[in-house]
């Protein structure tokens, strides 16, 4: 064999065991690529579940919130510092006791919503703040010789549930017995630390019948107005804690009170009545869901699952608010007052209206005139009734005579008295009215 020959077998043989080398080498790398590509998205994936997982817990931290101490000598000292007497001297007022604030979005402060309440009922303002996208003025009523607990436990409360409130105010009415005998000297106390829980917090209910000032409603929601400290609200819709806004009432009112088409509205001198409602109990039993909007509730309604507000209680005391006619009012979308009644007690519709509206009578507390005393005398001070098409408000549950103490009831010898007596003081007060309710 040629020399030549030799060489390029030689050649040959080494062109092959590189083609063979390159060839292996090649699978290797790709081996190495993917392996790495698996861990690269094993780390990526792992950073994206710790994100996540830790905005989970951010948002979840109202329900959540993990255990801390709170002290609350300073709740009480603050009740020191800013408390008064009302007019009676029988209780005690503590404006602006808890404030919550974040910014709001455009006109959400043009409305407030002002509620009231015992301690016992304070988890329903959740459901409120869940619908009602502007400010809320709330009044807590405490009472009774262990008062400073039930102050304890509306502390830790809000301060749990802080992040569901936008802008909220929470004011305080005490009864002097309870202060004296609970509340007055606990800013001087030594060790009232509490490790909270919020996911384990609870209310205990503290029953005591030496203490029987009545739950004074109109000074409440007199101290709840009067806690609307935006200069911004022109208009307040007030609510008993039991009686929910429909889920777009906020967003119609503010709808209503903008739109330019309603430049010939006298929104200052009328209040617009918004159609108050009952949803029976089985329908939360059976998990129907709640009405969304006026034909939702229209079905619900002809199911008899709805009625009129205290139709079982009281018939003609929402009569001129004239259910039937709202009913069959369905030719508009558009938000609008459809009649404007001529006011008569002993209607006592809830409206939105002025600011500026006379406040309630203080007089009245757990009585059947409480909220027809306001209403009669805003008519005769001026005020103007429309009611409203496509918005209303609820309550759950049917009411009937048996769930109501005989001082709530309109036929209450105490309450038609006062009413008697507040009718002569109005005469006195607008001399030159020719309104009459």
């Amino acid at each position: 064999m040629s020399y030549l020959n030799i060489c390029f077998l030689r050649l040959k043989r080494y062109f092959l065991r590189y083609s063979l080398s390159f060839s292996r080498r090649t699978k290797w790398n790709r081996i190495i690529k993917i392996f790495s590509i698996i861990i690269i998205a094993f780390l990526c994936m792992t950073l994206i579940n710790g994100v996540l997982f830790s905005s989970i817990l951010l948002l979840q931290e109202n329900t959540n919130e993990p255990d801390y101490d709170l002290d609350t000598r300073p709740y009480y000292k603050a009740i020191e510092m800013k408390k008064r007497f009302d007019e009676s001297g029988n209780y005690l007022i503590v404006q602006n006791f808890v404030q919550y604030q974040t910014n709001l979005t455009k006109n959400s402060d043009l409305i407030a919503l002002n509620l009231h309440t015992e301690i016992d009922q304070l988890h329903l303002l959740l459901q409120h703040a869940k619908v009602w996208d502007g400010p809320i003025s709330l009044s807590l009523y405490v009472k009774g010789s262990r008062g400073s607990d039930d102050i304890d436990y509306a502390s830790i409360w809000l301060r749990c549930n802080r992040r569901s409130f936008k802008v909220l105010n929470v004011h305080l009415v005490i009864s002097a017995k309870a202060y004296k005998s609970s509340i007055s000297n606990q800013h001087n106390t030594h060790s009232v630390k509490y490790a909270v829980s919020c996911q384990q917090l609870t209310y205990v209910n503290h029953t005591d019948d030496k203490d029987s000032t009545p739950y004074p409603s109109n000074l409440l929601r007199n101290i709840a107005r009067i806690g609307d400290i935006l200069p911004s609200i022109e208009y307040i819709l007030t609510l008993d804690i039991d009686i929910y806004p429909s889920p777009d009432l906020f967003h119609h009112l503010i709808s209503f009170y903008t739109k330019k088409t309603f430049d010939k509205e006298n929104f200052k001198r009328t209040l617009y009545v918004i159609p108050a409602f009952e949803i029976h109990t089985d329908t939360i039993k059976r998990s129907i869901p709640l009405p969304q909007n006026k034909r939702e509730l229209i079905l619900l309604w002809n199911d008899n699952q709805i009625q009129p507000f205290q139709s079982d209680i009281c018939t003609t005391c929402q009569f001129l608010t004239n259910y039937q006619a709202w009913k069959q009012e369905t030719r508009n979308d558009e938000i609008l007052p459809i009649f404007r009644p001529h006011y008569s007690q002993p209607w006592k519709p809830y409206y939105v209206g002025p600011k500026d509206v006379p406040i309630y009578d203080p007089r009245f507390k757990a009585h059947g005139h409480a909220r027809i005393s306001q209403c009669c005398e805003s008519f005769i001070a001026g005020y103007d009734y429309a009611v409203l098409n496509n918005v209303y408000v609820y309550r759950l549950g049917f009411l009937d005579k048996s769930q109501l103490p005989s001082t709530k009831l309109i036929e209450d010898d105490t309450s038609l008295l006062l009413f008697q007596q507040f009718q002569e003081d109005l005469v006195q007060h607008y001399p030159n009215t020719t309104r009459k309710c």
